[in-house]
C-alpha cells in the first residue's frame, strides 16, 4: 500500500494549502474517471464516449507528470481546468447522449473544481470561459434536437438516442459519480484546512509566547513583567515583590567566560521556574542583565522570606560541571506590595533593600 502512503503525503505534507487543495483534486479525479470509464463501457454507447472519458485519464496523468514530475504546477492547475470544461467534458456531453444523459452533472462538477484549484483572476476568467462553454454545448445538442442534423449527428456518434432504461442508469450512475466525488474532495479539503489552520493557531501561541519570554533564560520578559504588574492585584497583603541580583557576575564572565555565564542565568531561572508557581498570581521575569524580579504569594511574610532564601539556599548549593569548586550566590531585596501605590515605588524599594543586601556582605536577603 505504499502508493497510499505517497498520495496521503501528497496531501497532508504539501507546503501550501492550495498545493494540499490541488492534490485532493486530482487524486480523487483520477479515481472518478476510472469509475467513468468503466461505467461508459458497461453502457456500451459507442467507441467516441469510450475515447471521450479515456482522455480525461490521459490528462489527469499528463497533469500529475507536469506538476509532479516536471514540477510545473501552476501549469498543471490551469491545464486541468480549461481542457477538462472545454476538451474532455464537451467531447463526452456529444458522444455520451448530450443533455439527456448524465453529463450535464459532470459540467457542475467541471466548474467546481476550478474553485480550488485556480484563484485570482484565473479562477474568475475560467469560470466566465468553462460556462460559456457548457451553455454553447447545451445549445447545440438542444439545436441538433430540434432539426433534421440530429439524425445525421446520430450516424456520426454524436448526441446518440438513449432509451429510457440507458438514460435511467446513465443519469443515476453520474449522479453516484460526481455526488462522491464532490463529497470526498469537500471533505478532504476541509481537512486539509482545519490541519492547516491547527497548525497556524499552534504556531501564533508559540509566537505569543516568544514574544513573552527571555530569549536566554525562558523567563518571562520586561514587557510582560510590566504587563502583569499593571493587570495583577497585588495589594491584598499575600504579594511580595523581590529584585534578585547574582553576586560578582561581572568576575564569573571575565573569568570563565560568557558561555558560562549563560548558563550561570539559565541555571537560576530553572530554579525559579521550579520553585514560583507562574500563573497562580506569581511571577518570574529577568529584569535585564543578571538581575531578575519574581513575585511571591505568601499569607505571612516570614513565608515569603523562607520562600525566597530557600531559592538561594537551592541556587548557592549549585554544582557547576565545569566549574566543580566554584560557588556562586546571589543577593535580593524584598517589599511587601500593599505596602505601596504603584509598582514603580514596589520595584523602587526592592532594588534599594537589594543594594542593602550587597553592602551587607552579598548572599543575603534584605525586607
Amino acid at each position: 500500500m505504499g502508493w497510499l502512503k505517497k498520495l496521503d503525503h501528497e496531501i497532508n505534507d504539501s507546503k501550501t494549502l492550495e498545493e494540499r487543495f490541488f492534490a485532493v483534486v486530482v487524486i480523487v479525479g483520477l479515481a472518478i474517471v476510472t469509475a467513468s470509464e468503466i461505467v461508459t463501457v458497461i453502457e456500451n454507447i459507442g467507441v467516441i464516449a469510450n475515447i471521450g472519458t479515456a482522455m480525461g485519464g490521459i490528462l489527469l496523468l499528463i497533469v500529475v507528470y507536469e506538476a509532479y514530475i516536471r514540477k510545473h504546477p501552476d501549469t498543471a492547475r490551469i491545464l486541468i481546468c480549461y481542457a477538462f470544461n472545454c476538451v474532455v467534458i464537451p467531447i463526452a456531453f456529444f458522444s455520451c447522449g448530450g443533455f439527456d444523459s448524465g453529463m450535464p452533472i459532470y459540467m457542475l462538477a467541471g466548474i467546481f473544481t476550478i474553485i480550488p484549484v485556480l484563484k485570482d483572476i484565473h479562477r474568475f476568467v475560467c469560470l466566465l470561459v468553462s460556462f460559456t462553454v457548457d451553455v454553447i454545448c447545451i445549445s447545440i445538442a438542444y439545436f441538433l434536437r430540434q432539426n433534421p442534423y440530429g439524425f445525421i449527428a446520430s450516424k456520426l456518434g454524436l448526441m446518440p438516442e438513449l432509451n429510457l432504461k440507458a438514460r435511467y442508469i446513465d443519469i443515476v450512475s453520474s449522479l453516484l459519480i460526481i455526488s462522491v466525488y464532490i463529497i470526498v474532495t469537500t471533505a478532504l479539503i476541509m481537512d486539509a484546512y482545519q490541519k492547516e489552520r491547527a497548525k497556524r493557531e499552534e504556531l501564533l501561541e508559540k509566537l505569543d509566547d516568544l514574544s513573552k519570554r527571555d530569549e536566554l533564560t525562558g523567563l518571562y520578559n520586561r514587557r510582560e513583567m510590566f504587563r502583569f504588574l499593571e493587570e495583577a492585584s497585588l495589594t491584598d497583603g499575600e504579594h511580595f515583590l523581590c529584585m534578585v541580583d547574582i553576586d560578582h557576575f561581572k568576575n564569573v564572565n571575565d573569568t570563565y567566560g560568557h558561555v558560562f555565564g549563560d548558563v550561570v542565568l539559565r541555571t537560576l531561572a530553572g530554579i525559579f521556574n521550579e520553585e514560583i508557581c507562574v500563573g497562580d498570581g506569581e511571577l518570574a521575569a529577568r529584569y535585564g542583565g543578571e538581575e531578575f524580579l519574581i513575585v511571591v504569594k505568601a499569607a505571612q511574610k516570614e513565608k515569603a522570606m523562607e520562600r525566597i532564601n530557600h531559592v538561594r539556599e537551592h541556587f548557592e548549593k549549585t554544582a557547576w560541571e565545569a566549574q566543580p569548586e566554584l560557588v556562586i550566590t546571589f543577593s535580593a531585596g524584598m517589599a511587601e506590595c500593599a505596602a505601596y501605590k504603584s509598582y514603580a515605588e514596589m520595584i523602587s524599594q526592592a532594588d534599594k533593600l537589594l543594594y542593602k543586601a550587597k553592602e551587607n556582605g552579598r548572599n543575603r536577603l534584605e525586607v
